[in-house]
């Protein structure tokens, strides 16, 4: 599985979270954002509380300019199709079940255009309450231009495409109908 470089610099910083707690699934309390800083503007965290549940805790900021929306603190299916949110639900369920690394482009689109090569790469953390239910992650796009020509509201962006998915072997394997 091939993932773009910036996102093969998480993994890295990734798998060390994993060696510091001792090859298990780190916790979201593990999380140093001094440790990545370079990365922190395309940073994203989420939490998933059960099925059709990805709510952003923290988005970056670099992700809020070129989206010219705020995600943080939205459930993310609330502005998804059917198609999509039935692929996205499982691709996140894979992620804290298996638990493993997870890679999506999507393209997404707004009245102002298409923004193909919208790249996430996500990894499991553990909450609070000892369930592997948060996500840490990086993105990347393949366009430099805001998506919308002025700030807007996240139903303003539309996920219309999966156009790739991955799973990455962090050690507990992938998932089996992959």
């Amino acid at each position: 599985m091939s993932i773009p470089p910036f996102h093969q610099d998480f993994l890295t910083y990734y798998r060390g979270l994993m060696a510091e707690a001792g090859g298990q699934v780190p916790k979201r309390s593990d999380v140093r954002p001094s440790d990545m800083k370079t990365m922190l503007p395309w940073v994203v965290m989420g939490e998933r509380s059960g099925p059709r549940q990805m709510i952003p805790t923290v988005i970056g900021s670099a992700i809020d300019e070129v989206l010219h929306a705020s995600f943080t603190g939205i459930n993310l299916f609330d502005f998804l199709p059917e198609e999509i949110a039935v692929r996205l639900d499982a691709y996140y369920s894979n992620i804290t079940d298996t638990p493993c690394g997870g890679y999506v482009e999507r393209t997404l689109a707004s009245d102002s255009g298409l923004l193909k090569g919208y790249q996430t790469t996500l990894f499991p953390l553990v909450g609070a309450e000892g369930k592997v239910d948060r996500l840490i992650g990086i993105v990347s796009v393949m366009k430099t231009d805001p998506l919308m020509d002025h700030f807007g509201k996240p139903r303003d962006v539309q996920t219309v495409a999966i156009t790739k998915e991955e799973y990455i072997d962090i050690g507990f394997g992938v998932p089996a109908s992959v």
